[in-house]
């Protein structure tokens, strides 16, 4: 064998014996991504806060859109409620008016009652007409007509009148719907039994019950009636 070979056996020995150096991460190489490491990390809290803080934002903004459309909603509502109002109180106006100007809403007007009561009986050429009116008082209505703060009244009026006919009497009811509202309770006709003396002398005798209807506001502590179909 030559030096030569002798050296290089000595080398490739020395080699072998020298021994290997262990690398670790923690100490070797993360030091040098360190750096990165921490921008990532930054990074990716930066980016989880700012998703969370759009998220709040958007579910804020989205509660303000749905509080504006209700608000709107309820807006829209309101003004057909008041469109819908107004065409009532024109369709109703003319009809309020109208029982208003006879009589019927407000307070009773007794006065004109009898005025009417006399101007039938002088216009017709009716026999001697009696009549007697009871105090007025509150009328029982039924539960489902709401009438509010006003209540419906009624003023009971007892009449007699002789008859020369039957029709005597029904002109005589439907001239005095012009003064007021009313209904009738009860009405009887009885012949009388004497022979008529004259053309002008009665044949008939007639006693009526009859309720005058009022729509007034209403008046705490006073006790309601039966309706005056039911008394």
């Amino acid at each position: 064998m030559g030096a030569g070979n002798l050296t290089m056996a000595q080398s490739n020995l020395y080699l072998k014996q020298e021994p290997v150096a262990q690398r670790s991460f923690m100490k070797d190489d993360f030091p040098l991504v360190r750096k990165a490491f921490l921008t990532l990390g930054i990074s990716l809290l930066l980016g989880a806060a700012l998703i969370g803080i759009s998220r709040a934002i958007l579910l804020k903004q989205q509660d303000a859109m749905n509080q504006a459309q209700a608000q709107r909603n309820d807006a829209s509502d309101k003004l057909r409620q008041a469109e819908t109002d107004k065409r009532e109180i024109q369709d109703y106006q003319a009809k309020y008016m109208q029982l208003r100007e006879c009589g019927f809403v407000g307070e009773e007007r007794r006065l004109d009652w009898v005025e009417r009561i006399r101007h039938i009986q002088e216009s017709r050429k009716f026999l001697p007409i009696s009549y007697a009116f009871s105090a007025q008082q509150p009328i029982q209505t039924d539960s489902s007509v709401l009438t509010g703060s006003l209540e419906l009244r009624g003023s009971k009026m007892k009449l007699q009148m002789d008859l020369l006919h039957e029709l005597d009497l029904l002109n005589f009811m439907d001239d005095l719907k012009i003064k007021g509202l009313y209904t009738v309770q009860a009405c009887t006709l009885k012949r009388i039994g004497t022979a008529a003396e004259t053309p002008q002398s009665p044949r008939l005798a007639a006693e009526c019950a009859l309720y005058w209807l009022t729509l007034g506001k209403r008046t705490d502590g006073q006790s309601e009636t039966p309706q005056p179909g039911k008394q």
